[in-house]
Order: C-alpha cells, then structure tokens, then sequence
C-alpha cells in the first residue's frame, strides 16, 4: 500500500517536469518575477552615485516657459553644467527638426557650439523599419568573433539633426525592452543597425555616456556560443548575455536631481563635478516612466543612470548556464525526499512536516543565497512550487493510507470492545477528530503560595501530602459547582466552567468554588499543623472570556483543554494576587458576570501585558 503512495507521488513530479520542459516558453517568462524577487529581498548596497540627473522640471517649465525650449536655452544648460565640472553630459531629448521658436537657426548654431565644448552625448532611437537617417556612430568598434545570422539587426534610427550630430562627442541608443509583463529588467548595451554601408555596432546611451566618462575612443566586443560574451571598454570588462543585454541591478531610492532652473539661475551644485549629467525632462506628463523590478514608475534616466552604475562599480547579476536543467535536477532530488518523508506523516509528523517544509523551501531559500553570495541568477520559486505540489499528494496519499489502516483497525476491534469504544479508540487514531469551539468560559486558576521555598525544607513524602491535601480539596469544591479540572501543574490546579457541560452562572459557580477553597485550606491548616506540616495559604485567579475550547493534542497524547486570553490572564492574575495583597484577583470580565459586588483594586501591572489592567477581588476582605 505505500508504494502505490509512492509511486502517485512520482507520477506527479515525473508529469511537471515534463510539463516545464514542454511548456519552456510559459515557465521562463515567469523567471523574471522570481528575480525580481531577489532583487526586492536583497537590493543593491546604496552607494555614492557617479551620476546626477539634471531635471527640466515644473518649476523649470514655470520659469522659463512650457516645454519644448528654444535651442538657445538648452545651449544655456549645457554650458552651466558643464561648467559645474560633469565629465559627461547627456541629454535625454532628440533635436530631429531645426529650430522654430525665437532664435531660429542662430538656437541651433548656439546649441551645436555648447555640444561641441563640452563632454557631450546625445541620444537617439534605434527602429524596425529603415530611415534615411545617416548618423554614424561616434565609438570605434573591434570585433572579436563573427554576428551570428540569428541576432536581430535593425534597419532604422532616429537621431537629431546632422548639426547637433556632428558637433556632440558622442551618441547613444536610449530604446528599452521591456519584458512581456511591461517590467523592464535588461538593458541593451549593444544594438545592431544594418544600414545601407552594411552592419553597424551602436552602443547604448549608458555606455556612450561611460565611455566619454573615461576618455575612452572605443570599445572591443567577443562574441561566442551564438550570441554576445563580453564588452571591454578601457580596463573594464563587462560580461554581456548573448543578445547584448545586461540585467538590470535595482536599488531602492532615487538618483540624485538638480533643478535645471537652479543651474539656471547661475546657482552651483557641487554633486556635479566628477559625475555624470543626465539632462532628462521629469515633468508630468512628458516624461517617460519604466516599470522595474524594484519600483512600478521609474524615470527613464533613472534606468540609464542605473546601468551606469553598473558599468562603473561592475554589480552584474548573471543568468548560470544550463540554470534550467540544474533546477529540474534539483526539483529531482527534492521529490524523493518528500517521497521518503511523506511516508513518516503519519508516524513522525513532528519530524516530517517540518523536515518536509525545508525540503520544499530550500530552491528558493538557495536561489536567494546564491543570488546574495554571487549575484548569479538561479530560479528557486518554481522547483519550490513543483515540490508543494509534490508533498501535498505525498502527504495526501500516506493520509489516505492511514484512513484505510484506521478502518481495519475498527474491523478487527469491533469483535472484541464495544461500538463505542472502539469509536473512541479509533478517533484517538485518527488525531482528535472531535471539534473545537469558541464558547464564553470562566477559568479558575489556584496554587499554593510559597510552595518553592516549602519545598527547600520538606522532605518528598511531606511536599506530597501537601500537595495532594490542597488538590484533594480543590477537586472537591470544583466538582461540586460543575467545574471541568482542566489540569494539575505541580502544586496549581487549572479548572473552567460552561465547557464541555453548559452552566448559565458558571462566573458564579467559579467564584464560589475558589471563595470555598481558601475557606477550606484556612480551615483545615490546624490539621497540617498538628501533623507536623506548615499551614497554607493560596492564591486564586479568575477572568471570563470567549476561549478556544476542545481536544487539543497529538496521536499520542489528547488533552480538553481551553486555550485563550481569559485562561493566560487568570494565571498572571493568580501569581499577582501575592503582591497586590488579596488571596483572590479577577478580572473585568469576570466582574462584571458575576452576580455578587466586586471591589475594584485599580489598575495594575501584569507580567506578560502591555498595558495595565484593572483588577477585582471580592467585597470580603481577603488577604
């Protein structure tokens, strides 16, 4: 019987590997939430960004006019930031058409200037379709290895005018690729343009901004295993995937801003030398916003200044190679430890559950690790998923195994104990089947006081006789009044009322009950004396509440029991009685159930409760 649990269990996992195998094209667009995943549990280290956006902002627009600006006016820019110190100036608008405000074409002259004197780089758009624009790019380029025939080329590019073109020191693709869910999570470093001088390396706005950073002339590319391997670029070397991406290393929090009008203004902003300026419009409405793996709107300059970042402190999150048939692998190994541990449900579920909840918890538990140690890119949540999977029919099979092993022990019982015996016995088997409620209770809770220090001075036989003479007569008063004894704890007795037997006054019948017992204990103190015992005195603590009811336990051990507020609060109540000076506290609730007066002690403070409570004891007085 259990290897057919076994098998069905196999049968499961064997059917979602083939499934994931089948179904490739499904399964990877969801690897992409999974790392975003990573990324929000473990972003990027804040650090101190080498780039700074210079933001043509509202109160820029308010200034200076509505957007777009004369090209005189972006040539005025230009010049105060570079004369802050940037090393690198991009702008993130194109310049397709002349100049149609005021200045006209002495704005484009007066702009083509500016680009020229300083460490400028302009932005252009890569398209589908071909266009007659002739922009080259401004990078040198040295090919290691030959384009495979299979990577996507494109035929257009939109880029500002010749004018600006020419006069920049540089000019960069900003196009973005999201995924199919619209989250942007690789950014191109480099595009493929097959133009009508033949194919053509463009790189992306980043790394034309990188590049003119450092002063550099060109870039070296390697191509191998089909696609894309690596882009040097100085002495750094930048591991590309094989379409020419990098993956997009998120971190919480913006990049620094610069008003624009502050720059203006003639203001200086000291952020600004040694970094890298990205002048971007962020005004509502005509700016471009990109959703990310850490936030749902983020600024497109942001994404570029993001992978800048990258370019310069080397944080590049890696896909593992044959990461899918390593996860499968792991999926594998994972499933015949749940087969192995489901078979221990039943016997061992205090071992097994938890063990079985690791097992289907560590891919993702080890992709997150890896990810955080190497910033590799491992996929954990669907072999986690496909294990779930995997040990709910484990676990559902060995339960339906045991149901049947539970039936055959009713047959073969049924001939030797009665209908309702074997009943019990077999519910007891079947893990405390009966049900548990919520239902109004009083909860009594009575120990002897000072019982730890007694004990330091008796002998065994005498802590006993001590002990049993104060049950003995608690058990009495309680049965007497209908109470249920919950339990002996030592020397304390736990007894409630309204359950399992249901009594309209059982505040009453419990404050009766734990009155008559430090009566009786008083009373019956000269009788411990005369034999040589210490007398004694108790302590009682009481609340009503609603409580959680029933048979609570495991297969080997079944307890009915209550478990609640009022139960906690009637024990702290019980080990406060001492200090407050009244052999017997209650609380609100029950004060205010019972029929008799209760005299308010005030508020006060009671261990394991953060805010004080009001306690009661009886009209009588108590010590």
């Amino acid at each position: 019987m259990r290897m057919r649990a076994w098998i069905g269990t196999a049968l499961v996992a064997l059917t979602l590997l083939a499934a994931h195998i089948v179904f490739d094209g499904v399964f990877s667009a969801l690897r992409g939430r999974t790392f975003d995943l990573y990324q929000t549990i473990y972003p990027s280290p804040p650090v101190s960004s080498p780039v700074i956006l210079v933001a043509i902002d509202e109160r820029s627009l308010s200034t200076t006019g509505r957007w777009p600006w004369n090209r005189g006016r972006i040539a005025e820019l230009v010049d105060a930031v570079a004369a802050n110190g940037a090393t690198a100036i991009g702008l993130d608008v194109l310049f397709p058409e002349p100049d149609t405000g005021p200045g006209g074409p002495e704005g484009d002259q007066q702009l083509a200037r500016s680009l020229a004197a300083a460490p400028s780089v302009l932005a252009a758009s890569i398209e589908a379709l071909p266009t007659a624009a002739a922009a080259e790019p401004k990078a040198g380029w040295s090919l290691v290895g030959e384009v495979p025939q299979e990577l996507p080329a494109f035929g257009g590019l939109v880029t500002s005018r010749a004018i600006f073109n020419d006069a920049a020191h540089g000019i960069g693709i900003i196009r973005a690729t999201p995924d199919s869910d619209g989250t942007l999570r690789q950014l191109p470093l480099v595009w493929l343009r097959d133009g009508a001088g033949g194919l053509q390396l463009w790189p992306s706005f980043a790394l034309e901004l990188v590049r003119t950073h450092m002063g550099e002339t060109g870039f070296a590319v390697r191509m191998a295993n089909g696609g894309f391997d690596a882009l040097r670029i100085g002495p750094r070397t930048i591991p590309l995937e094989t379409s020419g991406t990098v993956n997009l290393r998120e971190r919480y929090g913006s990049l620094p801003l610069v008003s624009a009008q502050t720059l203006l203004d003639g203001s200086a902003d000291p952020r600004i030398r040694g970094a890298i300026a990205i002048v971007t419009v962020s005004a509502a409405g005509i700016d471009q916003h990109h959703i990310t793996p850490a936030q749902v709107a983020r600024l497109g300059a942001e994404v570029h200044g993001l992978v800048i970042e990258q370019l310069l402190t080397g944080d590049f999150p890696r896909h593992v190679a044959d990461a899918k048939w390593i996860e499968r692998a792991w999926f594998l190994a994972g499933t015949a430890l749940v087969i192995i541990l489901g078979s221990m449900v039943v016997s061992r579920p205090w071992l097994s559950v938890p063990a079985m909840i690791l097992v289907v918890a560590s891919p993702l538990a080890a992709g997150i690790a890896i990810f955080m140690a190497s910033n590799s890119l491992v996929e954990g949540l669907q072999p986690a998923a496909g294990l779930l999977l995997a040990a709910v029919t484990s676990g559902y099979s060995n339960y339906r195994l045991a149901e049947q092993r539970r039936q055959v022990l009713i047959r073969q019982f049924s001939q030797f104990l009665s209908p309702a015996i074997v009943g019990k016995l077999a519910e007891s088997d079947a893990e405390a089947m009966i049900a548990v409620e919520k239902r109004e209770v009083t909860v009594l809770m009575m120990d002897i006081r000072g019982f730890t220090t007694m004990t330091h001075t008796l002998s065994a036989s005498e802590i006993v006789a001590i002990v049993n003479h104060f049950l003995a007569i608690a058990t009495d008063e309680i049965l007497k009044r209908d109470g249920t004894i919950d339990k002996f704890i030592g020397d304390a007795v736990l007894a409630i009322w309204n359950a399992p037997i249901a009594v309209a006054d059982h505040a009453d019948r419990a404050l009766a009950a734990a009155l008559a017992i430090i009566d009786r204990v008083a009373a019956s103190n000269g009788e411990l004396t005369a034999k040589g015992l210490p007398s004694l005195r108790v302590g009682a603590g009481l609340e009503t509440g609603i409580c959680s009811v029933g048979n609570y336990g495991t297969v080997r051990r079944i307890d009915y029991t209550a478990i609640g507020d009022s139960v906690n609060l009637a024990a702290r109540l019980e080990g406060a009685t001492k200090a407050v000076g009244a052999a017997l506290l209650a609380g609100s609730g029950t004060a205010a159930a019972v029929s008799s007066p209760m005299r308010s002690l005030g508020k006060v403070k009671i261990h394991g409760f953060d805010e004080e409570i009001e306690v009661f004891t009886t009209a009588r007085r108590e010590g």
